[in-house]
């Protein structure tokens, strides 16, 4: 009984999450490798806004194991590589969330990788947008085309 709740629960979970969901892996995503996947975020901080995961679901960063964090790694890389390209950024800030206190809203372990360049807005204006980005408003489903058709064919070259 217990394994068969256990199942139930686990399925639950991959349910209701929105990383593990068909629709957001494939409107969103726009480079994988075996264990992880590079998105481009609904809700923007800034143009260059992207989300690295692994494809396994887990909810904290001390659950990845070493093959994922290695994966992982590699894809903020290509990540950078790509928003050089499409948006001439030249510096980033990587930002994980470990648990609901801290304010991790989606229960699926995840970096957010957002770029600036040199001349963006100042840093509190910067701050202001990232406590903003949950409440407000998605990009629409042709921007969210647009950008992950940019960052794939950064990626081709």
């Amino acid at each position: 009984m217990k394994i068969l709740f256990t199942f139930l629960f686990i399925s639950f979970l991959h349910a209701s999450c929105p990383f593990c969901t068909k629709q957001i892996l494939e409107t969103q995503s726009f480079y994988e490798t075996d264990k992880a996947i590079a998105l481009y975020t609904h809700k923007p901080v800034l143009e260059s806004h992207c989300l690295i995961l692994p494809k396994r679901h887990i909810e904290r960063f001390e659950d990845l194991s070493y093959e994922e964090m290695r994966e992982m790694q590699f894809l903020i890389n290509k990540v950078n590589l790509a928003a050089q390209k499409v948006f001439q950024t030249s510096s980033y800030l990587l930002l994980q969330k470990n648990g609901t206190e801290v304010g991790q809203t989606v229960p699926h372990m995840h970096f957010h990788y957002i770029a600036r360049k040199k001349g963006d807005s100042s840093t509190l204006k910067f701050l202001a947008n990232m406590f903003i980005s949950s409440i407000k408003s998605p990009i629409s489903e042709e921007e969210m085309q647009a950008k992950t058709a940019l960052l794939q064919e950064a990626l081709q070259d």
